[in-house]
């Protein structure tokens, strides 16, 4: 029989290796925000996590099973976080809320979608398409269901919502330091979050109805 000291420990093996590929995604995120998938190299991921080139390969395939890991996570997060309970338009703004705090505590989710943004070829779906797909059915399908219960009044198209809500907080938190050089209100401050928010909850609105419905005018 073996020793004590000699008996394997499957269940601490696990836990460190599953800690490494955490840690392998969290800095390749930080990497293909910043310098892009092309420019992300596996040794620079590797080194940022303190690993041998090799180590990465134990967890994932190729680099590009390393982004899709990455951009999956990224949406997982965001909607396991949607909200469940409450009318179509509670659910909805309070998503569009989540989303705003969502982006500006984690910035690298911006840097991506703005880099995935500029590559896209038209007819070809992405990766970055596929691992948001179960967030757009979840918009899609509150909106069907605010619009048939008469709470939203729609005056745009679900894919044209989902696209101007998104990028009027992507792009705002890319640019804001910049567009606000010399204001006194600190750009990633909790001011300018809430403000930010107060904004795109008067767009947001308008271009469902919302108000509309509210007040009962025709």
């Amino acid at each position: 029989m073996l020793p004590s000291s000699a008996v394997p420990k499957p269940i601490r093996r696990r836990e460190k290796g599953t800690r490494t590929r955490a840690e392998i995604v969290a800095a390749a995120e930080i990497l293909f925000a910043t310098r892009g998938y092309e420019a992300t190299r596996v040794e620079d991921i590797a080194t940022q996590v303190g690993i041998r080139r090799a180590a990465i390969f134990y967890h994932f395939g190729d680099k590009q099973e390393l982004y899709t890991a990455v951009l999956d996570e990224i949406f997982g997060d965001w909607t396991a976080a949607l909200p469940t309970g409450g009318s179509a338009v509670e659910r909805l703004e309070a998503s569009l809320l989540g989303w705003i705090d969502y982006i500006a505590r984690r910035p690298t989710v911006a840097r991506l979608i703005l880099r995935e943004a500029a590559s896209a070829q038209p007819g070809m779906v992405s990766q970055f398409v596929r691992s948001g797909s179960a967030t757009v059915e979840w918009f899609r399908s509150v909106i069907d269901e605010g619009t048939a219960s008469g709470e939203l009044r729609p005056l745009i198209e679900p894919h044209r919502f989902m696209s101007l809500t998104g990028a009027m907080t992507v792009f705002h938190f890319a640019a804001i330091p910049w567009l606000a050089q010399g204001a006194a209100t600190p750009s990633w401050g909790q001011d300018e979050i809430e403000q930010h928010k107060r904004e795109v909850l008067l767009v947001v609105r308008t271009m469902l109805g919302i108000e509309r419905c509210r007040g009962g005018s025709g």
